[in-house]
């Protein structure tokens, strides 16, 4: 098996290990990420494997046989070329950062329930003022839009702190642990409409794209705070500001957005009620480490002639 990485990030003990997930013989050639089209054009036509992030068309027109992409996001990747190319298998990375997005999504709720931005701010003049109306998660109920890896390791979460957790997937009728109650995409509206914290942990495409629509934010109760997690195209921005702005939702914990960078001229970089980070959520001093561990073992399951264990859907209709 010939083996190309396109991952800065790995050193040698990675592609150690990789080439022993391979079955031991694998030969592996290195690339930088910011190499030419030419040269990944070149190493791409004599790879079977491929780990990194390539152009869709390379990857159409190359004799891979199997990608796996270093990110949990593959929207570029939902191509009709890309999904009629037999026996092509692309996986995501998804697993290695659901656990960090995880963390940091219930780090932004308890941030924002707990007023935190407020203490702080208040520090550097020394004040003691208490701020009494402090919320709490034990004893709320959150909806969690998106069940998949990254959704079910919110669940676990907000479930171990006394929530109650309503979920929304594509397959309500599939096994949701930590969740107790299981809403279809058609009835968003009424998933969110009890919730005190709204969860958006969607994956792109354009199956998602606008799916927290203006109708499903304004379903939202008030007083309840939102957080997007997931992909920033799935929600109506414009919407969700309008919200924010005139007080209706208690605040938002935001990681991605519909244009990033985030523009300068946002009304959320300057909204009091708003945490925004620069899509970091999955990002851990050891997530290198987590990647490895993920393509392993696809590459496998891949060897035994089994179907790698983070497979997507290259039509964009699962979920």
């Amino acid at each position: 098996m010939r083996l190309l990485v396109a991952v800065d990030a790995f050193g040698d003990d990675h592609i150690r290990a990789l080439c022993e997930a391979a079955g031991g013989r694998a030969v592996c050639d290195r690339l930088g990420q910011d190499a030419s089209a030419d040269e990944y054009g070149r190493a791409m036509a004599a790879a079977e494997v491929m780990v990194g992030w390539p152009d869709p068309d390379l990857l159409a027109a190359s004799p891979l046989r199997l990608l796996l992409l270093p990110s949990a996001g593959y929207e570029e990747y939902l191509t009709p070329e890309l999904a009629a190319k037999h026996p092509l298998v692309v996986c995501n990375a998804g697993g290695a950062y659901s656990e960090g997005v995880a963390e940091h999504c219930v780090a932004m709720m308890l941030t924002l329930v707990r007023r935190l931005p407020e203490y702080l701010a208040a520090m550097p003049q020394r004040s003691w003022a208490h701020l009494h109306r402090h919320d709490r998660l034990s004893g709320s109920t959150v909806c969690v839009i998106g069940l998949g890896t990254l959704g079910s390791a919110i669940t676990r979460r907000c479930a171990a702190l006394g929530m109650r957790v309503v979920g929304v997937r594509q397959h309500p009728e599939r096994l949701s642990p930590n969740v107790s109650e299981v809403f279809s995409p058609d009835d968003l509206v009424a998933a969110v409409a009890g919730a005190d914290h709204v969860v958006g942990a969607l994956p792109g495409g354009a199956a998602t794209r606008g799916l927290i629509s203006r109708e499903v934010i304004s379903a939202i109760k008030p007083g309840a705070y939102f957080y997007n997690v997931g992909r920033g195209p799935s929600v109506d921005e414009e919407a969700l500001i309008k919200r924010l702005d005139g007080g209706s939702l208690a605040g938002a914990g935001l990681d991605v957005f519909a244009t990033e960078p985030l523009p300068d001229d946002s009304p959320l970089w300057a909204m009091d009620n708003v945490i925004v980070t620069p899509h970091v959520a999955g990002y851990t001093w050891d997530y290198a480490d987590e990647l490895c561990e993920v393509f392993a073992a696809n590459l496998a399951a891949y060897r035994a002639g089994e179907p790698p264990p983070d497979v997507i859907d290259l039509s964009g209709t699962a979920a």
